[in-house]
């Protein structure tokens, strides 16, 4: 029998769908209209707006992706020795436990900026930023 690979249930796709305040929008579809108020680059509304995107929403998840391979390197977030998968060690701590409070914040704002080019992006194709997380939860 195949292990299911989430829990995510019918009922949580639906009470997301269902999620709307009196304007008819989430908090996402809040998020993306005031980040649009900040929205200013190159080719905004063609296919070099979304080409623009697409490439700074790469760029910010490698910037993210350096700041866990610093972690790993220097904040101490993976420690050898503390359990083994597969011939490999790893600490049984929590991320956000293992990170110094500055690593955190900086992978946090990188959140955030890929959120916002995740935004944009949404805009260039011309739905909400809801609309793309019910697609991905359905």
């Amino acid at each position: 029998m195949n292990k299911p690979i989430n829990k995510l249930a019918r009922s949580d796709v639906n009470t997301f769908a269902t999620l709307r305040d009196a304007t008819g929008s989430n908090s996402l579809d809040l998020y993306q209209r005031l980040a649009t108020k900040s929205a200013f680059y190159p080719g905004q509304g063609t296919a070099l707006g979304l080409a623009y995107c697409a490439l700074k929403l790469n760029g910010d998840a490698g910037e993210f992706a350096e700041h866990v391979g610093k972690a790993m390197r220097d904040d101490s977030l993976m420690n050898p020795g503390e359990y083994t998968v597969d011939g490999m060690n790893f600490p049984i701590v929590h991320a956000s436990e293992a990170l110094t409070e500055e690593r955190r914040v900086l992978l946090i704002k990188e959140i955030g900026d890929q959120l916002w080019y995740l935004s944009a992006s949404c805009n260039e194709l011309g739905i909400r930023l809801s609309e793309a997380a019910l697609i991905n939860l359905e």
